[in-house]
């Protein structure tokens, strides 16, 4: 669903470079390679140190187009590892971009930071993002796809309102349409069917609504398309790997269903 067509125009217009990808395929084409792995569809920043894959999933039905993001932090190895299950998925209807490994530098090296430092601190609403990945990753996903729903996957060490300057087991969502609505929901449904009863520390509470604030990924998205968009934390305390990617896979499928964006064939990947 091109709900910003006129955005093309625009980007041309202030002579902003368009990104050098292949253009996506249908689902009916996405491969596995010969080791089983799934094929990319595209690939950002090609032949520099930022080289990383998009994936794009076409649904059987035109619906609204969905991004999913993961690794903007390279030490939140749950987060870039949902984003990858995310891009085996087949959908029923809409659009699906992922791109899981974001931030490459920062994700090999293990560390939230990457080159130019914090990625999600090099958003500005209404402004330039301030680095060469920052400015692909706008420009060249987010301004040329169009969404109408943006997620960014991440890991804090510790809970929301438990632990003092942490954030995990937590959604945050813009202001715009029915976000916040979604957010609750998909909380329910998290508490519901997958943080166990004997992990009551660990259910899962409402972000703060994000209003465009501060120069992160998803203030950007929300500030400058009006468009729902969410971080999705877990925590790390007393969680493993495995438990964290579940919940947040759980929480990307809510929150794309909820905007039209339906997995098909859930159970088989």
């Amino acid at each position: 669903m091109k709900r910003r067509t006129y955005l093309s125009g625009a980007v041309a217009a202030v002579g902003l470079s368009m990104p050098t990808i292949r253009s996506p395929i249908d689902v009916s084409e996405q491969k596995k390679d010969t080791t089983g792995e799934l094929e990319a569809t595209a690939t950002v920043l090609e032949g520099t140190k930022y080289e990383t894959e998009l994936y794009a999933i076409d649904g059987t039905d035109e619906g609204p187009t969905g991004i999913v993001v993961g690794g903007v932090h390279g030490d939140e190895k749950s987060g870039y590892r949902a984003a990858e299950t995310v891009a085996s998925w087949q959908f029923e209807t809409g659009r699906v971009i992922v791109l899981p490994r974001v931030n490459r530098p920062a994700i090999e090296r293990n560390t939230r930071h990457g080159v130019g430092g914090d990625l999600n601190r090099q958003f500005p609403p209404g402004e330039t993002p301030t680095t060469k990945l920052a400015r692909a990753i706008w420009n060249d996903v987010v301004m040329r796809y169009e969404p109408d729903v943006l997620l960014d996957l991440h890991r804090s060490k510790g809970i929301y309102k438990f632990h003092p300057d942490f954030v995990g087991q937590s959604i945050y969502p813009t202001n715009a349409g029915s976000a916040p609505s979604n957010a609750k929901e998909t909380i329910d449904i998290l508490n519901k069917e997958h943080v166990p009863w004997y992990m009551p520390f660990h259910e899962f509470k409402p972000g703060n609504t994000v209003y465009g604030s501060r120069p992160m990924l998803v203030h950007k998205a929300g500030n400058d398309l009006n468009i729902p968009a969410y971080i999705v934390e877990t925590a790390r305390f007393l969680t493993d790997l495995d438990t964290r990617i579940e919940w947040t896979t759980a929480a990307a499928e809510s929150l794309l269903s909820l905007h039209d964006i339906g997995r098909a064939g859930k159970g088989e990947q």
